[in-house]
């Protein structure tokens, strides 16, 4: 598998096992190469060899780079004049709109030893996360020395790849830290230079009795409590019905810490109804919306550069063919968002990535070309319901909404100009319920009427790894997880994934058909309402509630905040049917699922004192 090198590279000076160049500031001028919108590859670190100096296999040793990148974008071209609030962003003197990104790569140190391939990890909040699905591993340090035990298992370098991580979201909104991957985005403004002033939404659970203060996603643009409002309430009540117990928190309740905490007194009398999982959502007007879509920008144009830059300013100039992209949770949903808004064409119509795997995206989009929109904000039925992105289209098919009639999808824009990749769609057990996936693959008409199956595209597949949660707990427990009722999941969905991720590879890269979609479906009877629970197959099981619990999603009136469902136009929500156990009996079946010792449920409920029976969010 693994061998120790016997000689070290000769670059440069060596630092412990390994050797290690660092060249701070090290600015590469990228400027006559106007098409590729990389202006300055500025490389801050270099680790060669790293891993210890081990090699893998044929590929040889790998080394480790890490830069930032600066590019600017043209706000009159059709692909970027899309971008939400571009128009008011400052320009440089060449009329271009300018970003930074954070970049952090994984090479071969012999690139003719290399598979040819990029595989772009979406960095999640800033963080490395496929590394370690793949690899087994935690992702290496940009700040420190990798030694032998950051490989794992290898699998990503014994295959080749040139492993790329790069920021997305502005440091403002995520934070930064030493191994935090983030972006340098503008913010817009008024012609005059004054701030645009929008209201928005936030919002804060604490799950304890002690939490006071609401941290605001952007800074407010006054003090005056009299232009915002906070709403409470602790149970939603939304399945079948509208939403109800929301009240409206007297301003003297909560007041403005600065322009960025809003503090709410929890000890005041008005709150005793409410427990200690009590929603607050707060409406307020903010100021100084960042140009989010340029972190999709930012992604396209550097992988284009990578891919087609042959000059010595390119790291990996020469040795990439084809381009990859994963992202788990809010970077899968990432990657729908920058396939639907048309980025997977660079300014020279080339695609950018030839495959994209969004993984535990479920049916959900990405706020990144909002105004103040909130990339971190996932819906669930109780928590963030109202401030996410759950909006059509919900399919890669171009279709029709069905109660506004437009017609759109997730490949529509790609469809124009030839630059869809291959696709591989997979969410485990959650989603299902937390993200309804039955929206991806039927024909979602409203109210309670059951939808139909519809046909995928041919460069799409979709996978439901079932009876398992978002993020897999480690280990079995028997204390419940968090402020759940039961414990976690521990049923893995990692395995399934990693045998997919070369599958998609082979696809792209060797024409290999993949295995064909497994997820419920309604014309063979694994997809169905969930309530009555007889309908679904889930058993009557001593201690564990059962409510018919998913995640509605409506049409939302956005002239208001919060945007408010629109009363007749809910979409159906199926979900997977089970056997006696109460394990899903569609989708890939993990060997925990075909001779099991217990029941995987997908979904959770909160437990007292915490929003009791609400959704328990992420956890199985």
């Amino acid at each position: 598998m693994f061998s120790k090198k016997n000689s070290c590279n000769v670059r440069p000076e060596p630092i412990g096992f390994g050797l290690l160049v660092t060249v701070f500031a090290s600015a590469l001028s990228l400027a006559s190469l106007a098409e590729a919108r990389i202006t300055q590859l500025q490389i801050t670190r270099i680790e060669s060899p790293t891993f210890g100096g081990i090699t893998f296999g044929s590929v040889g040793a790998y080394e480790k780079i890490t830069a930032r990148a600066f590019g600017e974008v043209d706000p009159t071209l059709p692909g970027n004049a899309l971008m939400t609030d571009i128009q008011f962003a400052p320009r440089n003197a060449r009329g271009m709109v300018e970003y930074s990104t954070d970049v952090f790569i994984l090479k071969p140190i012999d690139p003719s030893k290399g598979s040819g391939k990029i595989f772009y990890d979406v960095v999640n909040r800033g963080n490395k996360g496929s590394y370690t699905t793949f690899n087994q591993a935690p992702a290496p340090s940009g700040v420190a020395n990798t030694d032998a035990s950051g490989a794992g298992t290898g699998l990503l370098m014994r295959r080749g790849y040139t492993i790329v991580w790069s920021g997305w979201e502005d440091a403002s909104l995520i934070g930064t830290g030493a191994n935090t991957l983030t972006a340098s985005l503008p913010v817009a403004r008024n012609p005059d230079g004054s701030s645009i002033v929008t209201r928005t939404i936030t919002e804060q659970i604490f799950d304890n009795a002690t939490g006071t203060d609401v941290s605001l996603t952007y800074a407010a643009a006054n003090l005056d409590q009299s232009q915002a409002y906070m709403v409470v309430h602790n149970h939603t009540q939304f399945v079948g019905g509208p939403l109800v117990n929301r009240v409206t928190v007297p301003t003297s309740v909560w007041s403005y810490v600065n322009n960025l905490t809003v503090r709410i007194n929890r000890a005041d009398p008005f709150l005793a109804p409410y427990d200690q999982g009590a929603a607050f959502e707060f409406v307020y007007p903010a100021k100084d919306p960042i140009v989010l879509a340029l972190g999709f920008a930012a992604t396209r144009d550097l992988i284009s550069f990578f891919k087609h830059d042959t000059s010595a300013q390119n790291p990996v100039r020469n040795g990439i063919q084809w381009a990859l992209g994963r992202g788990d949770s809010e970077s899968g949903r990432y990657l729908k968002g920058f396939l639907y808004w048309g980025f997977n064409a660079d300014e020279s119509g080339q695609i950018v990535f030839d495959g994209l795997s969004p993984h535990i995206s479920g049916s959900h989009f990405i706020a990144t070309n909002d105004r103040f929109g909130d990339a971190n904000a996932t819906g669930r039925s109780y928590q963030r319901h109202l401030s996410a992105k759950m909006v059509f289209p919900f399919t890669y098919e171009v279709r029709a909404n069905p109660f506004t009639h437009a017609v759109d999808g997730i490949l529509n824009r790609c469809l124009m100009n030839g630059t869809c990749p291959k696709i591989m769609d997979t969410d485990s057990g959650n989603e299902p319920y937390l993200k309804p996936v039955s929206l991806i693959t039927t024909d979602g008409p409203g109210n309670g009427v059951t939808p139909t199956d519809i046909a995928l595209p041919a460069n799409v597949r979709v996978y439901t790894i079932g009876n398992s949660q978002h993020g897999p707990q480690s280990g079995v427990t028997t204390t419940p997880s968090g402020v759940c009722q039961q414990p976690g999941n521990p049923n893995p969905w990692a395995p399934h994934v990693r045998a997919l991720g070369i599958a998609l590879d082979d696809w792209v890269t060797a024409g290999i058909a993949p295995p064909t979609s497994r997820y419920a479906r309604v014309d063979d009877g694994t997809l169905a309402h969930s309530l009555p629970q007889s309908e679904l197959g889930f058993p009557v099981i001593p201690g564990v509630t059962y409510t018919g619990w998913y995640n509605p999603v409506d049409e939302l009136n956005m002239s208001v905040l919060p945007n408010m469902p629109i009363p007749g136009q809910s979409y159906t929500i199926l979900v997977p049917k089970t056997d006696s156990d109460g394990n899903s009996i569609s989708g890939i079946r993990t060997p925990d699922v075909q001779v099991p010792i217990a029941t995987y449920t997908g979904w959770a409920l909160r437990r007292a004192p915490f929003a009791a029976n609400e959704d328990c969010a992420l956890t199985g």
